[in-house]
């Protein structure tokens, strides 16, 4: 897991020059782990004070209720933020689980010293700041997606809304998912098989066409 990690491209150190974010990585005190495929990074219950961004990978938030079951909350791809709604708070305790999909690399982040005022008085600080409550409105405004998803009752209107919200994502009527059949049938709280067939229907309808994770929206 050698992959070489373009700091610059990560959303949350935008505005911040290459000199100033190896000082910055010092400053907060930062650190990276790898995982391999289905290893838990944060459980449920767990005290979480750091912020993690995925370098490579992808991670998960599953939800499991009492009796075992788990949900596919969202799934966190490359340079994207998990974790921070949690480590900002005063309790820092996790009400999900965060696996790792595939084989992962993360960097984590003291959450205190990102919403602290710096005592070096750094002036890339306030920038790191400034980004991280940007993408906490982005990841609001990712769940509140999830939600108008999940409400649709049939599960071709949730294909369709999920599809949708992939498109305006990617701005295109190409869009690449990156969940398997299975994890998007969890995602999207369906059945696999009855999601393959509504597949199968609306393909056969020229609504759509696919191959794999890829996914043609037609007019």
């Amino acid at each position: 897991m050698n992959k070489e990690i373009d700091y610059q491209c990560i959303p949350l150190f935008e505005n911040i020059s290459p000199e100033d974010l190896q000082k910055l990585l010092m400053c907060i005190g930062s650190f990276k782990k790898d995982y391999q495929k289905g290893e838990n990074i944060i459980l449920e219950k767990d005290t979480v004070p750091y912020i993690g961004i995925v370098l490579y990978g992808n991670v998960h938030i599953i939800k499991e209720d009492i009796w075992g079951n788990r949900t596919l909350l969202a799934y966190i791809k490359e340079g994207e933020l998990f974790g921070e709604n949690f480590a900002v708070t005063k309790v820092q305790e996790s009400s999900v689980s965060f696996t790792a999909a595939t084989d992962t690399k993360v960097l984590f982040l003291a959450a205190k010293s990102i919403i602290h005022t710096c005592p070096n008085s750094c002036h890339f600080h306030a920038q790191i700041s400034e980004n991280m409550f940007h993408l906490l409105g982005l990841k609001s405004i990712s769940f509140m997606n999830k939600l108008e998803i999940m409400g649709k009752t049939t599960i071709r209107e949730k294909i369709l809304a999920y599809l949708s919200m992939l498109s305006q994502q990617q701005e295109s009527r190409y869009v690449e998912t990156p969940l398997s059949r299975t994890e998007l049938a969890d995602y999207l709280s369906i059945n696999r098989s009855a999601m393959a067939r509504e597949l199968s229907n609306m393909k056969a309808d020229g609504l759509i066409d696919y191959d794999r994770n890829t996914f043609i929206i037609k007019d």
